[in-house]
């Protein structure tokens, strides 16, 4: 057993800094633009370590990401209808909605960096001071990324000397067969859902449910992303309401037989945004191929968006004197 270790490289010509996170089991690579988990380096089934994360071919693609590929989206993710909390106007980057922080947000910021070593583990905080994104602030929030054996741990805090409102996320893209050497037809997918939010055409929710026993299959069993889709021809973009999430309780589980890796996700969050990159066609490259429909599945870990409008969901705002903080863990293992 070697110890755990970390680096910290400066990207010439640019204001990139790449923090490696290192130990036996797992290989993190995080970038200090928008918070972003670039690359995770996994074993297989053969102990072959490949990336399991869709990620820019050069680093500096990532300065101007409009998808979000591993950035910490903030203060807000997902939509805001029509961009209005109470009497505050935020920006409209979305048709006439808000989206994910806005053009501003923390995605598209870079966070100063600190990093920390502990026999067991190695870590990264991300800080920042926000005052650009349009939100009332300034919100002050740390990213912290800690790798401990197979599992890497991520927890956000957030607060601010006026109210405001904060739901952040993480917007990586999971594709487990190594490299992207597969498309996600072939990874199995297992949820534990209470329900599914009701989205309009704008995907915006409504403030319905849908029924656990109303989809027109059981997450609670492990599903191919083949049959998935079968029943969701346009992709999955959906708001999947969790179950009694914690810490101790796996929410989600991501599998690829062929290369025999598993991915188990718990979380502090109530929903987690699924999508699944259908249709999702562009230019630029990832993994060494041309970004391509159903490519691979962004797992969002979230409050309930736009629950600014939907009080009986609960609450983001963010009051003078508290501090917000949500964790997500992933952990990686064979199947």
């Amino acid at each position: 057993m070697s110890e755990p270790s970390i680096t910290v490289l400066p990207i010439y010509q640019t204001n990139l800094k790449k923090i490696i996170l290192k130990n036996d089991e797992l290989e993190v690579v995080l970038l200090n633009y928008g918070a972003r988990l670039h690359q995770i380096f996994a074993p297989d089934k053969h102990g072959h370590m490949e990336n399991v994360l869709l990620s820019y071919d050069k680093l500096e693609d990532v300065l101007t990401d409009q998808s979000y590929f591993g950035a910490t989206v903030g203060p807000v993710a997902g939509r805001i209808r029509d961009g209005l909390w109470n009497e505050q106007q935020l920006e409209k980057n979305s048709g006439k909605h808000h989206i994910h922080g806005g053009t501003n947000g923390w995605s598209f910021q870079f966070w100063d960096v600190e990093i920390f070593k502990t026999p067991q583990s190695v870590g990264v905080v991300f800080y920042l001071k926000d005052t650009s994104s349009g939100y009332p602030g300034p919100i002050i929030t740390t990213v912290t990324y800690r790798l401990i054996k197979n599992k890497l741990e991520m927890t956000t805090t957030a607060n601010s000397p006026v109210e405001t409102i904060c739901n952040p996320t993480n917007h990586a893209y999971f594709n487990l067969s190594g490299d992207g050497k597969r498309d996600i037809e072939t990874h199995q997918l297992q949820v534990q859902l209470d329900s599914m939010l009701e989205l309009d055409h704008e995907h915006l929710p409504t403030g319905e449910r849908i029924k656990r026993k109303a989809l027109p299959l059981d997450f609670y069993k492990p599903r191919t992303l083949s049959e998935i889709l079968s029943h969701y021809p346009k992709g999955l973009d959906d708001v999947f309401l969790l179950s009694n999430p914690k810490l101790s309780k796996n929410i989600l589980t991501l599998s690829e037989e062929i290369s025999g890796r598993q991915l188990a996700i718990a979380t502090t969050n109530k929903s987690v945004v699924l999508f699944s990159t259908t249709g999702f066609d562009a230019d630029f490259s990832i993994n060494g191929k041309k970004m391509h429909s159903n490519y691979g599945l962004a797992i969002e870990p979230q409050e309930i968006p736009d629950i600014v409008h939907f009080p009986a969901f609960g609450s983001i705002n963010l009051h003078p004197g508290q501090e917000r903080i949500s964790q997500t863990n992933y952990e990686f293992s064979q199947l």
